[in-house]
């Protein structure tokens, strides 16, 4: 193994703190008491607002709320809200993340679009504010119709169980690494019988004290793998905002899964949300892995 390391700063991860004791998880991340719901089939959408689609060639199936994040709750960290301000005083502001989670023969359908597979987007992103008194909100009762269909069409769509994440605890500082599983003598060596055959890679990269962690997680470095690749435009992992041209400053915002986790939406590797610093509306989505 080799592990390639820059000058970068090392940065604080933070970790879900789950709860079971949240009986009515969209009124409790309306009022702050909680500071995410992870999956579930309940997002919090605007009066009047359809629920969101895929943007893809030959798709269009209804999104799936991955993750709900507060930005007005105590308890999401400071460090998270600073990267997605200004946020208003007055009512709720959401970060929500939907994605597609129709299967293809490449996985779902977000990851074969992560993995450049197809044009479009498959996925949405977007900060959203609701009035403190809830009036905008819509019932959820409404969207019974779309879940009704999600279930009923016949095709596999991959489910995510509802988990409410009561607050983020701070994990040890990570460094960056580009952790290659395989060096360079063990890839001539492939295909001699000596190789272990497992299917499973090697975690000694993210056992060593401030090597990023696997799993879901704010800020912090994302887990890399041999490979990588991203959704920028053109596939150059550059953002192209702005009249300066393109430039390489994304940040690990969320890291949305890792391929151990027992959790079909990463079957094909690591998915991260990533986030210019310098244009924080701009996100893409990648993914790193050592197939």
């Amino acid at each position: 193994m080799r592990i390639i390391e820059t000058e970068l700063p090392p940065l604080t991860p933070y970790f879900p703190e789950y709860s079971e004791d949240v009986s009515d998880s969209r009124r409790a991340l309306l009022d702050g008491s909680v500071s995410a719901i992870v999956g579930g089939h309940s997002p919090l959408l605007r009066k009047g607002e359809g629920w969101p689609r895929c943007n893809t060639p030959d798709c269009n199936h209804y999104l799936i709320p991955y993750i709900q994040i507060s930005l007005s709750s105590t308890q999401t960290p400071a460090d998270f809200r600073r990267c997605l301000s200004p946020i208003e005083q007055e009512g709720t502001t959401l970060f929500q993340v939907f994605v597609c989670a129709a299967m293809t023969d490449s996985g779902t359908c977000f990851e074969s679009w992560v993995n450049c597979v197809m044009e479009g987007e498959s996925w949405l992103v977007r900060k959203v504010h609701f009035a403190a008194d809830g009036h905008d909100v819509e019932d959820d009762a409404r969207y019974d119709t779309v879940r009704s269909e999600m279930e009923e069409s016949g095709e596999e769509i991959i489910q995510i169980p509802e988990r409410v994440v009561a607050e983020w605890k701070a994990g040890q500082q990570e460094r960056y690494t580009e952790d290659e599983c395989f060096s360079d003598e063990e890839d001539e060596d492939e295909g001699d019988g000596d190789a272990d055959d497992s299917g499973e890679e090697d975690d000694t990269c993210t056992d060593r004290a401030g090597c990023p962690k696997k799993g879901l997680k704010l800020l912090g470095y994302p887990t890399r793998g041999k490979f990588y690749n991203s959704t920028s435009p053109g596939g150059n992992e550059s953002c192209e905002a702005g009249d300066a041209g393109p430039h390489y400053k994304w940040r690990c915002l969320i890291q949305l899964g890792t391929r151990d986790e027992d959790n079909p939406m990463y079957s094909c590797g690591n998915i991260f949300l990533n986030q210019c610093t310098l244009h924080p509306d701009s996100f893409e989505a990648a993914i790193s892995g050592t197939w």
